[in-house]
């Protein structure tokens, strides 16, 4: 992201300081075909603001990120009379994102800094409308989706216990919401939730930083809108974390990992959803850069479908930057799947993406 010219001083804060302001824009579009499945093949548009405001106790930032795919409005279809075979293991997002769709993602954050303990306020927002068209295909299997909407955010209150070292206790509230499938039972899984949280904030030496929280999360599940039977209420384990290591001048290792309930976008069932990913990125000179990454996503069904479906995806990345403003890059990746749970077997798969990118940054 490039900044739009230097910070500036803004009103009084309610801190009698002046509050330095920063403010964002950067658009990235790419586009991705597949050879000989152009109904997979998609461009991209991605654009994001962020401002960003801090003095000597109080910082806060607001961050929106839209994103629109141009792809087909038709979803997948498997086991036709031409090509027979098993539906395919769910787990990628990308089958279905690469669909024509709308994903809107705006989080929120203040912190109020002492010297030895701080306060922060959270709020998240993260909104998927999937512009397939609803349809059933007679002799095969056709993917309808529908909408789904995940919204969370509170407090935390924290104390540094050392330099570098900071432990913090929070909560959160939640509420997630999905469409009725118009072609299966009419259930949902839409729910409110309550989170309790734990978080660490460490940087042992001036290379290494790393993050994280995790604690119960009590879910409450709409009675009117389950099937006969099922309960209510569900107590799942929620992580995420960060870690960053500066392994060189020019080397950087970053570390993502989380673990959280989402409503599937295939309107029947909710899943933990499960990410690990590793990045490791060198600077090749001024202008040029390259990255590896390796990401693992498991998608575990928990109410409505009796899958467990995990997807592997390493991937080599390269940019370079033209000037301040265009960057372009080039990726290939290998993705595969694999069924884990007994008898859902034979739906594996495995592909080849490749993809040209250009980002402009005001």
């Amino acid at each position: 992201m490039g900044d739009l010219g230097p910070a500036r001083a803004g009103s009084q804060s309610v801190l009698g300081r002046s509050l330095a302001r920063n403010l964002r824009l950067q658009y990235a579009p790419d586009y991705t075909f597949f050879h000989e499945r152009d109904e997979e093949s998609y461009r991209r548009h991605t654009g994001l603001w962020r401002l960003e405001g801090k003095n000597d106790r109080l910082s806060a930032t607001a961050q929106v990120r839209a994103q629109y795919t141009e792809g087909s409005t038709d979803g997948p279809i498997w086991s036709t009379p031409e090509q027979p075979g098993s539906t395919p293991a769910l787990g990628a997002p990308e089958v279905r994102y690469r669909r024509r769709n709308v994903y809107w993602q705006s989080p929120l954050e203040a912190r109020y800094d002492r010297d030895r303990w701080f306060a922060r306020g959270v709020f998240e927002a993260r909104l998927w409308d999937i512009m397939v068209e609803d349809r059933q295909v007679p002799g095969a299997t056709y993917q309808n989706y529908v909408d789904r909407t995940d919204v969370v955010g509170g407090p935390d209150l924290g104390v540094k216990v050392a330099p570098g070292w900071a432990l913090a206790a929070g909560y959160r509230f939640g509420h997630q919401d999905q469409e009725r499938h118009p072609f299966a039972e009419p259930y949902t899984y839409q729910n409110d939730f309550h989170r309790v949280l734990g978080g660490l904030n460490v940087s042992p030496v001036a290379w290494l930083k790393a993050s994280g929280e995790a604690g119960p999360s009590f879910h409450q599940f709409n009675p009117s809108s389950l099937p006969p039977g099922a309960d209510p209420h569900e107590t799942l384990f929620y992580y995420a974390f960060n870690l960053t290591a500066r392994l060189g001048t020019n080397t950087t290792l970053q570390g993502q990992g989380s673990q959280h309930l989402l409503p599937s976008t295939g309107g029947r069932a909710t899943f933990q959803n499960i990410r690990l990913t590793g990045t490791l990125e060198q600077r090749l000179g001024p202008d040029l850069r390259a990255a590896f990454r390796f990401d693992m996503q498991e998608y575990d069904m928990m109410r409505g479908l009796n899958t467990r479906d995990q997807v592997f995806t390493p991937e080599a990345r390269i940019e370079y930057t033209l000037n301040r403003h265009f960057a372009f890059n080039a990726w290939y990746a290998y993705e595969w799947a694999e069924a884990l749970e007994p008898g859902t077997q034979g739906r594996e798969y495995g592909r080849h993406v490749a993809g040209l990118g250009l980002r402009a940054t005001y």
